[in-house]
């Protein structure tokens, strides 16, 4: 009888183990894979996948010895197995109750529902400001800039009023620059500023960079007053918006599902109220400000939009890469 639990036991482990891995197996095989995780830790769960069918296959083989009198003798160890019915069923519990939810129900996007558990974020730009206040002390200013003169307390004021016919001419201060001053948490998004300020064509905002570009419209809003985007995402609306005002949204996840957090633009547009909550749009318009829950906010004044079906890949991803791509590995504007 003990020897017929050990092997129940056994292979009961053995099978939840291997389902475990032929579900992970099957969501890469599909493509189903980026619903749960992002793809930073893909490759760290494709290598689960492989430990546990490893573990499954010790599981059976410890099953196989336990039922076999000859080899329990020869092993001389013991794998006691708890002897209670309700202990067992929470423990066993822990694995099948997680294992039924990935075989058996449907892959589900995100959508509006958890941006209202949630809540959009629509000024993005408050992740790079710096953690605490501490972060204004490491203001970093352009080389071009004006730096103050540092006098000795023992030069009189007639001394100061004389011009050194020596000292080198001060630097003139690039406007530019000055539009788009940056500290240690901000100084790419800076640079990825004035990149996109001094082109002339519509900013297209993909997948790849969603969350980088949004923050750098943020960052420094008013210096893209007017300036023309493109965007896609889903429709989010709140009962406190206007009519003709819905949010552009999008999931951005860091590690996986439970970690996503919905980023976007408000958006308006006349009869914008018919669009039904979910609905993929892309849209195209200016960049505006307007005040919403006390708060100046970016807003899109569309001109162009049309429906759209959900992408492949509906989530995004924060990704440092963008500003490599964008301003080169050096941290230089590349045209």
């Amino acid at each position: 009888m003990r020897q017929r639990s050990m092997l129940f036991h056994y292979l009961l482990r053995s099978a939840i183990l291997g389902s475990f891995s032929c579900l992970i197996v099957r969501l890469v095989q599909e493509g189903r894979l980026h619903y749960y995780i992002a793809p930073r830790t893909e490759l760290y769960v494709k290598l689960a996948a492989l430990g546990l069918f490893l573990v499954a296959v010790c599981q059976a083989f410890i099953a196989l010895q336990s039922y076999d009198a000859k080899r329990r003798e020869t092993c001389g160890c013991h794998h006691p197995i708890a002897s209670s019915i309700w202990k067992n069923t929470a423990v066993y519990s822990l694995f099948l109750l997680p294992l039924g939810l990935g075989l058996f129900t449907p892959d589900t996007l995100l959508g509006s529902g958890m941006a209202s558990l949630k809540g959009v974020n629509l000024t993005s730009s408050a992740l790079v400001r710096g953690a605490d206040s501490a972060a204004a002390s490491t203001s970093v200013v352009p080389e071009t800039s004006i730096q103050p003169d540092v006098t000795k307390e023992t030069e009189t004021a007639e001394a100061a009023e004389l011009p050194d016919a020596t000292a080198p001419p001060t630097p003139a201060i690039d406007p530019l620059q000055a539009l788009f001053p940056y500290d240690t948490y901000t100084e790419l998004h800076a640079k990825l500023g004035m990149k996109l300020y001094q082109s002339d064509d519509a900013v297209t905002i993909n997948e790849f960079g969603f969350i980088e570009t949004l923050t750098t419209f943020d960052l420094y809003r008013d210096n893209f007053i007017g300036k023309r985007v493109a965007i896609s995402g889903f429709v989010y609306r709140e009962d406190t918006m206007k009519d003709g005002q819905f949010v552009i949204s999008r999931l951005a996840m860091l590690c996986c599902s439970a970690d996503t957090e919905p980023y976007g633009i408000l958006a308006v547009i006349p009869d914008g109220q018919k669009l039904a909550d979910d609905t993929w749009v892309q849209a195209t318009g200016t960049i505006g400000l307007t005040h919403y829950l006390g708060n100046e906010i970016m807003e899109l004044q569309i001109d162009e939009i049309k429906t759209i079906k959900q992408p492949k890949s509906p989530y995004v991803y924060p990704d440092d890469a963008y500003f490599d791509a964008m301003l080169g590995k050096s941290g230089t504007v590349q045209d």
